[in-house]
Parts: structure tokens; sequence; C-alpha cells
């Protein structure tokens, strides 16, 4: 049976970009986004409808300092955040 999954971001740690993998069992409106270690947003990745099964979003991370930071994937009413850092 097919589930919503969050991926752990790919590499981690990263210094310019990384890939953030997520499954949905069905098409549904998916937002992701980034926050810093306080929990201010950084950036929204997505904001859209998506298609059933594994999705894949790259962050360029070229504008950010080095740190902690944390995705957050919502679609539906599912919601998950992972962990991720950045070293320059």
């Amino acid at each position: 049976m097919a589930r919503f999954e969050l991926g752990g971001n790919f590499p981690n740690p990263f210094n310019a970009q990384t890939t953030i993998e997520y499954n949905i069992p069905f098409e549904a409106d998916v937002k992701i986004e980034i926050f810093d270690i306080l929990g201010r947003r950084i950036e929204t990745l997505v904001n859209e409808r998506r298609p059933t099964g594994l999705n894949r979003v790259i962050w360029n991370a070229d504008n950010v300092a080095s740190g902690m930071y944390f995705y957050r994937l919502q679609a539906g009413e599912y919601t998950a955040a992972k962990r991720m850092t950045i070293l320059k």
C-alpha cells in the first residue's frame, strides 16, 4: 500500500545543492518549505499539485550561510519535517 513519505536529503551535509525526495500515494497539493534554525521560512521549493509516486526537488543553497536547516512537506493532511546541514 502506498503511503506518504518524506525522504532524507542527499547529500547531507552538503555544500551548494541537495536533493529532497518524497513519495505521495495520490495526486495532491504539495508544499515544501525550507526553514532556518529559528523557524524563519527561507524559501518555498514546491507549492503545486504533484503526481502520485516518487517526486524530487533540488534546493540550491548558494545564497544561505552554513548551518542547520529544516525542510517541511505538507501534502493533504500529511505533514513531516527533517533537518539538513550546509557546510561551506
